[in-house]
Parts: structure tokens; C-alpha cells; sequence
């Protein structure tokens, strides 16, 4: 069960390192919910990141700064369009308000061969850390390598950054279990308050 907190005091590096979350209708509200990382210092590529980044070597990315990326009412339609084909729980004023009024401040634009644009990655990068928020793709995609490889991109660019973690956000079974995979990967442990290599 989610435990929102409102950190209006604190950064977004230190809520992030104490397990938290931002809540993306409000950037200053967080929760606690299983969350997880990848820690960059432990940072090696193991033969899953490998066979994922070769299955989708024929995609394209820009990485842009999320001031650059022209959100208007065409990108609005397309991205509620894939998000209600996807059958997600993600309003389109939710959608509007993490483009437009939250903390991140990095967006991806990720083609296909076509050079038609088929994903967004929406992250929020320091000098310190960076999140990959939220992801956003065309439903055909929805099983291929290419959700998979949104995140790891961030990771690995995070790590040629010399960042020293990437936040992956929730962590379960039933949500985000591919996470597991990726280098370094850490969960919060919310009884002892510190960062632990996730078993599997």
C-alpha cells in the first residue's frame, strides 16, 4: 500500500535515496512503494542487457532536454491514444502534467528504421542521479525488447554521465520484474532504511 509524504523541504536526490517516489500529479508529494535502482558504480552489462541492446539495434533515440520537446496537442492525442490502447490507468491530465509540470527535465524520442517516432522516455537527470519516470510507446511494441531497452539506455547513459545511481521507480513481481536484470540492481529496504542488492 502507498504511503504518500509531502518533501517539500528536501531535495529530489535525498527523497529519492531515502525510498521514495515522486507522485505524478504533484511533484512535491511522494510515496513509498517498493523502490528501486541501479547502482552505476556496479555497473556491468550481463548477457539479458546484451541480447536486448542487439534485438534493438535498428531503433533510434535523441536525448533531449524536456524544455526542447514541443508538447501541444497532437503529442497529447497520440501519447492518450497509446496509453488507452495499452489499457493503462494514466489520465490524459496526468499525462499533460509530467510533460509539462513536474521535476523532469530529460525526454527521449526514440524512432524505428521508418524514422517514424515510436516511444518517449521521460526522466529527470542531476549532476548526481538520474529516474526514468515514465515510458511511453506505440501498443504494437508493448511485447517487444524495445519497453525493456528504454530503460536501459538511461542506465547506460547514466553511467557514461559518471552519475552514481539510476532510479528505476517500483519494484514487484507484478510490476516491473525485468528490472531485476539490469546492472547494479538495488531495492529499498524500508525496515532497516538502506539500499540492498536484490537476490533472485
Amino acid at each position: 500500500m502507498k504511503q504518500f509524504n509531502l518533501q517539500n523541504k528536501n531535495s529530489p536526490e535525498i527523497n529519492y535515496q531515502n525510498g521514495l517516489l515522486p507522485q505524478r500529479n504533484q511533484k512535491n508529494l511522494y510515496y513509498r512503494q517498493t523502490s528501486c535502482r541501479s547502482n552505476l558504480k556496479n555497473f556491468l552489462l550481463n548477457s539479458e542487457n546484451r541480447r536486448i541492446l542487439k534485438k534493438t539495434q535498428s531503433y533510434s533515440y535523441t536525448r533531449l532536454p524536456l524544455s526542447k520537446l514541443k508538447y501541444d496537442l497532437v503529442l497529447q492525442k497520440k501519447l492518450s491514444l497509446w496509453v488507452k490502447d495499452l489499457a493503462w490507468n494514466f489520465p490524459t491530465s496526468s499525462i499533460k502534467n509530467v510533460f509539462t509540470h513536474h521535476l523532469f527535465n530529460v525526454v527521449y524520442v526514440w524512432k524505428n528504421k521508418q524514422k517514424k517516432i515510436i516511444a518517449y522516455s521521460l526522466c529527470y537527470f542531476s549532476p548526481q542521479i538520474s529516474h526514468i519516470a515514465y515510458v511511453f510507446y506505440h501498443p504494437e511494441l508493448s511485447h517487444s525488447n524495445l519497453p525493456i531497452r528504454l530503460t536501459l539506455q538511461a542506465i547506460i547513459d547514466g553511467q557514461k554521465l559518471g552519475l552514481k545511481f539510476c532510479y528505476l521507480g517500483r519494484f514487484s513481481p507484478d510490476t516491473g520484474y525485468y528490472k531485476r536484470n539490469m546492472p547494479g540492481f538495488e531495492i529499498y529496504d524500508y525496515k532497516k532504511n538502506i539500499w540492498i542488492p536484490y537476490k533472485k
